[in-house]
C-alpha cells in the first residue's frame, strides 16, 4: 500500500497516458473504418455504373459495335456521341477505383474506334481516361479510316 500512495501521481499520469493512447487508437481506427466503407462504396458504385453501361449496350446494339459512318449526320448520331460520353463516364468511375479495368476498355474502345479517333479534347476527362484514350489514339487511329 505504501508504494501506491508514494507513486500516486506517477501512475495517474501513466493512466492519463494509457487513456490517451487508447483514444488516438480509436481515432485511427475509426478513420480507417470509414476510409475502408468509401472505398467499398466507390467500388460498387464502378461495378453498378457499369453493369448501367452494359445494359444500355444489350438495349442499343447498334451502339455497342456501331458502325460510326451510318450514323454520322443522322438524327441517331447524337444518341450514338451521348452513349460513347457514357463508356467515357464509365471508365472515370471505374478506373478509379481499380486500374485494372484499363484492358477492359481498351478492348471496348476498338469497337468505337471510328469515333474514339474523333476525340480531340482528351483532358476533359479525369488523367487516367485521358491516357488511355491517347494511347488508344496513337496506337490504333493510323488503322482507321474516315468517314467518306
Amino acid at each position: 500500500m505504501h508504494f501506491l500512495n508514494r507513486n500516486t501521481a506517477a501512475i495517474q499520469a501513466l493512466a492519463a497516458i494509457f487513456t490517451v493512447l487508447i483514444a488516438l487508437a480509436a481515432l485511427v481506427g475509426v478513420k480507417w473504418q470509414i476510409d475502408a466503407a468509401d472505398r467499398i462504396q466507390q467500388a460498387q458504385s464502378a461495378r453498378d455504373i457499369y453493369r448501367e453501361y452494359l445494359s444500355m449496350a444489350i438495349n442499343k446494339p447498334e451502339y455497342a459495335q456501331p458502325d460510326y459512318c451510318k450514323f454520322a449526320a443522322t438524327p441517331q448520331e447524337a444518341g450514338y456521341e451521348h452513349f460513347v460520353e457514357y463508356m467515357l463516364y464509365t471508365a472515370e468511375q471505374t478506373l478509379s477505383v481499380d486500374p485494372g479495368w484499363k484492358e477492359t476498355f481498351t478492348h471496348t474502345f476498338k469497337d468505337h474506334a471510328q469515333y474514339i479517333c474523333t476525340v480531340r479534347e482528351a483532358d476533359q476527362y479525369s488523367a487516367a481516361v485521358a491516357s488511355l484514350l491517347l494511347e488508344f489514339q496513337s496506337n490504333n487511329c493510323s488503322a482507321v479510316q474516315a468517314c467518306p
